[in-house]
């Protein structure tokens, strides 16, 4: 049995498909299926049962997966251990960010990273935060920028930046006139916003409670990838009013396409979270990438 066995075996477990996982490994399918048979063969046990179109793991295989994870990971741990010794700092870190990260500046700040740091590779996911503390936590990231403060008493967290949430409408609107605009004005709008289960949905809404005003969204957009803009070209298009961090909407407001609403009852800030396993908060890898986050959150 052989480390790249095991990493084989593991990422067919966590993909559930031979295809998938010859696809991540890039190599033929059939060597994926030959490598399996020939583990499972050596171990003399069953790894994998087929259920209709989908492979899962038996439970040999479930034990076998739960283990090869941590031999993995330790072998992770030797080789960036002799790297420090060596003083080298290279390798691959999986890094994690919400939509709010990436888009007010984690894409941009990864690029810097990599060409401060030449020998180290930065992998970007970006999924809401929920699911991002999930990959945390079975160990496919290394590190995530979440908007939301994780639950897990296994993620070190630390509080990283502040963005402002702010009401935008289309410039000719007629609440742009007034020096600030009463919430009970807001809930006569045709207001444009995330679906249910969104911070800033959920900060709204609980706002609107606390003074006991109706919630009566007119467009409620699904949160994926380019609802945002959906969301900025609606609003700048006159259907309605909406509420964004302002790092997505900066660009249309410094260039006049939409216009901020001051309105008092509506003073809301998200903050966002620096979030790494326990188990890898002083890898070689992140620790340098923590420390350039912090000199870099505000740029």
């Amino acid at each position: 049995m052989t480390l790249y066995q095991l990493e084989v075996f593991t990422i067919v477990a966590k993909l559930r498909s031979f295809t998938q996982a010859a696809v991540r490994l890039r190599v033929r399918q059939p060597s994926v299926s030959l490598l399996v048979q020939a583990l499972q063969r050596e171990l003399k046990v069953k790894l994998f049962e087929r259920l209709g179109n989908k492979i899962l793991p038996t439970r040999a295989g479930e034990e076998l997966f739960r283990q090869s994870k941590d031999i993995l990971a330790k072998v992770e741990r030797i080789k960036e251990r002799l790297d420090e010794i060596a003083g080298r700092k290279k390798g691959i870190i999986a890094i994690g960010g919400s939509g709010l990260a990436t888009a007010s500046f984690l894409a941009v700040a990864i690029q810097r990273f990599e060409k401060e740091q030449a020998g180290i590779e930065v992998l970007l996911t970006i999924q809401r935060s929920d699911i991002l503390e999930k990959k945390l936590l079975q160990g496919e990231l290394d590190l995530a920028l979440l908007g939301r403060a994780p639950r897990s008493s296994l993620l070190v967290i630390k509080p990283y930046r502040d963005e402002e949430i702010v009401v935008i409408a289309p410039p000719d609107h007629p609440l742009t006139k007034k020096r600030v605009v009463p919430l009970k004005l807001i809930a006569n709008e045709a207001l444009i916003i995330h679906e249910e289960g969104t911070l800033i949905r959920d900060m709204v809404e609980q706002s609107f409670a606390d003074r006991r005003i109706p919630f009566k969204p007119l467009v409620e957009i699904k949160f994926q990838w380019g609802s945002r803009d959906a969301i900025r070209s609606m609003v700048a298009s006159s259907i309605g009013i909406s509420l964004l961090a302002k790092c997505h909407a900066i660009s249309d407001i410094e260039a006049g396409r939409l216009r901020v609403l001051k309105v008092p009852d509506l003073q809301l800030e998200r903050t966002m979270y620096i979030a790494v396993h326990k188990k890898r908060e002083r890898s070689l890898l992140v620790k340098p990438f923590i420390a350039f986050l912090k000199q870099y959150k505000n740029q």
